[in-house]
């Protein structure tokens, strides 16, 4: 990572960004750290930017006005809201991801993406699903995961970009509602108990799906952009898990 530069985090008030935000502030300081996204609270302790990662004018502004080093990519619509609208889905997750990489190679930045689990299908392997095996997906947003490791590879190897990549699996997380994946059962189950007493799950009871809780999932990010690029060793969109479970 560029430290002599500031980071950058789209998609700040998210799932992942409500808590990478804070991990990210405590470890460079909170000055370093810009929050972005189109929806944003009405208080909060740092650097606060709002607008569309579709507006590339207003992108590029913000990393020469902060003069970004670092960009943490997570504006992205999930699958399951993702499914009410394929063409917004493809729209968003894909123009801003590239609109970030086009900006990486003029201004020489790095950059955190994170992929999903999506991006497998059912022709995957079920077991011990190796990092590069069959990617099938039948979301849009599946697709869009696939499209986007493939985007990020190209620009490391056509621009060197430094591009690190975590597939990850359900997060499992209480500081934010959920946002419409497909693995969010297992948080909204609890929100719905507490208000309703009842939940109507959308997955069969014998659906087995992997999960990380989300302090894993913060701590992998942090360690992956922190490996020397020598460790990384080029472009990888690397699988991580912690557990797996139905939602019986």
């Amino acid at each position: 990572m560029n430290l002599m530069k500031r980071i950058l985090v789209t998609g700040a008030f998210g799932q992942i960004g409500s808590e990478l935000v804070p991990a990210l502030q405590q470890k460079y300081g909170k000055d370093n750290v810009i929050a972005m996204d189109i929806n944003t609270p009405e208080s909060f302790d740092g650097i606060l930017e709002r607008f569309n990662i579709m507006d590339r004018n207003r992108l590029l502004e913000i990393l020469v006005k902060y003069d970004i080093g670092t960009v943490y990519h997570l504006v992205s619509l999930l699958s399951a809201r993702g499914e009410e609208n394929p063409s917004v889905t493809w729209d968003i997750n894909m123009a801003g991801l590239k609109s970030v990489l086009d900006f990486a190679i003029e201004r020489k930045m790095n950059v955190f993406w994170p992929s999903s689990i999506a991006a497998f299908g059912p022709s995957s392997p079920r077991q011990d699903v190796p990092q590069h095996t069959i990617m099938e997906p039948t979301t849009m947003y599946g697709v869009t995961k696939v499209a986007g490791e493939l985007l990020c590879r190209y620009y490391h190897i056509k621009y060197g970009v430094d591009i690190r990549c975590i597939r990850f699996p359900g997060i499992i997380s209480w500081k934010q509602e959920p946002g419409g994946g497909t693995t969010d059962y297992a948080v909204a189950i609890f929100y719905e108990a507490l208000k309703t007493g009842t939940y109507n799950c959308f997955v069969r009871p014998e659906t087995v799906l992997p999960m990380v809780y989300m302090d894993d999932a913060i701590n992998g990010i942090l360690a992956l952009m922190d490996a020397n690029y020598d460790k990384v060793g080029g472009f990888h969109a690397y699988n991580m898990t912690a557990l797996s479970f139905s939602a019986q």
